[in-house]
């Protein structure tokens, strides 16, 4: 029988196995991002509670920080982000989540999100944004990092003031796979035996388990073909929102990633559900960022044509 797991921010569907022989091995030396680690994230964070964000007393910084120069080991970027954790704790960090990914070059970065109470900053502008406490972040990591050729020209940082802005965190950075090529093994650093964890998380953030939902077949074939057409309208949305082209540090024209990665979502959200396998295409599961309230109307819509979904009974 088909199983849904609905989570604050995201949905997953699959036919489950009759049988499951699968004998998990035992953890070993990490060495970049895999399919199970990708996943891993993935869950976590679809699994965050609007909760975490307490209210208008606190705000978020989304960052990427970059290094020039690769360092020796693993252990040594280890050392990097934990000092720079460390400093961020005695700012008064609130919560953190970060992930490890890698230029073309095969050069580390650090992506993530810090929610600090406002309280922490001594000043705001006419908005409400806080002032100076970014260009302090930015010093701390250089400061960290500098060994490494960091520099602030290479560091960027957006302010996050609400639930809208943890989203687009979201979409940005937590729903690229194992494949994505700054998460692709080819991109790990010449000399690295081992990468150390490549994602994590810190701070009080709030987590509920998925609801879980038993449906009837036509109910879940349903569903995929409304998820399908849901991921391909939205990539196009991007897509119409985006510039084709932009402008370089260099000044050169190049093509807009953002327009890039939402053509190539069209071209993905049209291609998941084939399989040359029959069987295997029957069975095919799904995994989309749709939150909860939007994932529920679908439900209700699919319940009132007359589909059918079982509830646990509490």
């Amino acid at each position: 029988m088909p199983v849904l797991k609905v989570y604050h921010h995201g949905v997953t569907a699959a036919i489950l196995p009759k049988k499951n022989n699968h004998e998990r091995t035992k953890r070993g030396i990490v060495q970049g991002w895999s399919k199970s680690a990708s996943r891993n994230n993935t869950r976590w964070l679809r699994s965050v509670s609007p909760q975490s964000f307490g209210g208008d007393d606190q705000f978020g910084i989304a960052f990427t920080f970059t290094i020039r120069d690769c360092p020796d080991t693993s252990d040594d970027w280890h050392t990097i982000r934990t000092n720079f954790i460390k400093r961020l704790r005695r700012l008064g960090m609130l919560r953190l989540h970060w992930v490890t990914e890698w230029q073309r070059r095969g050069v580390p970065h650090l992506h993530g999100i810090a929610f600090f109470p406002y309280e922490s900053c001594k000043a705001v502008d006419s908005s409400g944004i806080p002032v100076g406490l970014g260009h302090v972040i930015t010093e701390h990591w250089i400061s960290v990092a500098g060994k490494y050729g960091a520099s602030p020209n290479g560091q960027h940082l957006k302010t996050v003031t609400d639930i809208k802005g943890w989203f687009k965190y979201l979409s940005k950075h937590a729903s690229r796979g194992a494949d994505h090529y700054q998460r692709s093994s080819s991109g790990i650093p010449c000399g690295w035996v081992k990468t150390g964890r490549v994602w994590g998380h810190c701070g009080d953030w709030v987590t509920d388990e998925p609801h879980q939902l038993s449906v009837s077949n036509e109910f879940y074939f349903a569903l995929r073909r409304i998820v399908r057409k849901w991921r391909q309208s939205d990539a196009r949305s991007s897509l119409s929102s985006a510039s084709k082209m932009t402008i370089d540090r260099n000044g050169n024209l190049i093509f807009n990633p953002h327009w890039l990665g939402a053509k190539k979502r069209i071209i993905s959200a049209r291609k998941m559900l084939k399989c040359n396998d029959l069987k295997k295409s029957s069975v095919r599961g799904i995994s989309e960022w749709i939150d909860s309230d939007n994932l529920l109307l679908i439900a209700e819509m699919l319940i009132v044509q007359g589909y059918e979904i079982y509830f646990d009974e509490d």
